[in-house]
């Protein structure tokens, strides 16, 4: 009798193994589907943000060059407005004067008001919206754009949202690009001092190895001489003055997004380097005196936009904010 007992209880604990392991085999796999569901749709919300950020680069690439049209178009109309006014210019608002050495018309009212008029009738064009596909059924789409009159700090701001949409996901970014003024030239200027940067960088710099990048986040003051060896970057967000030699090795990039003063012409080994300087380039002469540098060895990168003394631009590394 204490056998059958014993075997019906061994029947009993195999079935109850069984039946926790089966379920505990259902719940695992529950989980896993539902994880799997869960980076599926991750990967979808991912793809979806991608393509709204090709939303903003495109409509940003789209609203500098309507930028640049404007510029062209504010200039003709203004000096023609005030030539058949018989020279008279309209008073500045709120009292302001403004004067610009090399082009006067671009310190007008007249021509902030056609550059106004022009982009505003540009943007316009577009119909509110900027549709792409990028491929299949993801496209993304620039609509609710909105463009603000010139403010009293002498900007201009454009709003708009990027729709980033994927299959099974959507995804929005709101974006505002801000349009300001370049500053004129400072040639004539005497050169800077060290505490006219916000950064003062007292070491010598040898980029190589492992350190592929270096960024100083505001305008620096570079004491030292600088080394960059093969594809490595220096990153400048704002101006920079380069007191000692700048040499560059193998495809070597420095990026300045505002002017740059060169102290000591840079050197360099091979000819696939870049410079991209955002602002205007300076030497300085026996008087201590800036000079345009107008024989500065850009490299491979001939392109950087470099807007003229008192235009109206995009700053590409300030100008834009976009929330996620």
């Amino acid at each position: 009798m204490e056998v059958k007992n014993q075997k019906g209880y061994a029947l009993v604990l195999v079935l109850v193994i069984i039946t926790i392991t089966f379920t505990l085999a259902l719940s695992l796999s529950g989980m896993a589907l539902s994880a799997r569901k869960q980076f599926n749709k991750t990967d979808e919300a991912n793809k979806a943000t991608d393509i709204a950020e090709m939303g903003v680069a495109h409509y940003e690439a789209w609203l500098a060059n309507a930028v640049s049209r404007a510029n062209i178009y504010a200039e003709s109309q203004a000096d023609t407005a005030i030539k058949n006014n018989n020279g008279n210019k309209k008073p500045h608002p709120l009292g302001k004067v403004k004067t610009c050495k090399k082009n006067t018309i671009r310190c007008t009212v007249e021509y902030d008001e056609y550059f106004l008029k022009n982009l505003k009738l540009r943007i316009d064009a577009l119909n509110n919206s900027l549709l792409r596909t990028v491929e299949g059924d993801n496209v993304y789409e620039v609509k609710d754009i909105t463009i603000s009159d010139i403010k009293a700090d002498d900007t201009i701001a454009v709003n708009f949202k990027s729709y980033g949409k994927t299959k099974k996901e959507n995804k929005v970014l709101e974006s505002m690009i801000t349009i300001e003024k370049n500053g004129e030239s400072l040639v004539g200027e005497t050169k800077p001092l060290p505490t006219d940067y916000k950064i003062v960088n007292s070491t010598e710099i040898n980029l190589k190895g492992q350190d592929k990048h270096l960024t100083f986040d505001q305008s620096t003051y570079f004491e030292k001489k600088i080394e960059i060896q093969g594809n490595r970057a220096i990153k400048v967000n704002g101006n920079a003055y380069f007191k000692e030699k700048v040499l560059f090795s193998g495809t070597a990039d420095i990026l300045v997004f505002g002017d740059a003063i060169f102290a000591v012409p840079p050197e360099f080994n091979g000819n696939a380097y870049s410079f991209c300087i955002y602002g205007n380039i300076y030497k300085i002469d026996e008087n201590n005196k800036l000079i345009e540098y107008t024989d500065f060895p850009s490299g491979q990168n001939k392109s950087c936009p470099r807007p003229n003394d008192d235009q109206w631009y995009i700053n590409p590394d300030e100008g834009i904010d976009v929330k996620y």
